[in-house]
């Protein structure tokens, strides 16, 4: 995948509705005038991949893609990109979904790519920077029942050179095959004018992201 085609969510407002890779239909039947006046419970797509439209942290609902292998967070503003969701059978799936804040002129963008294979670290590895076109080194670390990997970069795209600010991470269960890469960008929405960006703020919802990873026994 392109870096022009990773940040899409420069234009990220308008989210074309498709059907790619699709396999499973919504199992929730509630309708949209009884659900929570947020953008991702009012999104049918989106809504299909919720545990619920209870929040389980401020701001956030649970999220559990169609693989059904782990469990995450989403903003309860953001909308999963149809277009680019992909599942093959239990073992691979890749997911986008994207958000704005429109008084700090920002738009956020988080890629996911699962896979279960016996080389899982090694190779999921390796496609989140040939994803991300990143050839830095990545601090390792252990918490709990993951393997964590971490970098940053920052690139331009476009004729204007607008600026991406990413943070990567990798998430590898311990005691399985279960890995994850997560790519998760921002920009300012109107690259005209400064955005006011907390980036302490932005590193530590970065981590809550990740870290609400739970993989499915």
């Amino acid at each position: 995948m392109k870096r022009l085609q990773m940040t899409i969510l420069i234009v990220f407002s308008v989210l074309i509705v498709g059907c790619t890779g699709m396999e499973k239909s919504g199992d929730n039947d509630e309708t949209t005038t009884d659900l929570s006046d947020t953008i991702a419970a009012q999104d049918e797509f989106t809504r299909t991949f919720l545990v619920s439209t209870d929040e389980v942290a401020e701001g956030h609902y649970a999220f559990k893609p169609w693989t059904e292998a782990y469990t995450m967070w989403i903003p309860t503003d953001a909308t999963l990109d149809s277009t680019f969701y992909e599942k093959r059978e239990k073992h691979f799936e890749r997911f986008l979904y994207a958000w704005e804040e429109e008084e700090e002129n920002i738009s956020y963008l988080l890629y996911g790519l699962f896979e279960e294979r016996p080389d899982s670290e090694k190779v999921g590895l390796d496609h989140l920077s040939f994803y991300a076109k990143y050839e830095g080194n990545y601090e390792r670390f252990e918490e709990g029942d993951n393997i964590y990997y971490y970098a940053t970069d920052i690139f331009e795209v476009g004729e204007n050179s607008i600026p991406v600010y990413a943070h990567m991470g990798f998430i590898k269960h311990k005691e399985s095959d279960k890995s994850i890469g997560i790519i998760y960008e921002r920009n300012c929405s109107d690259w005209t004018t400064n955005c006011n960006a907390d980036t302490k703020s932005i590193e530590d919802h970065f981590w809550k992201l990740v870290k609400s990873v739970k993989f499915e026994d």
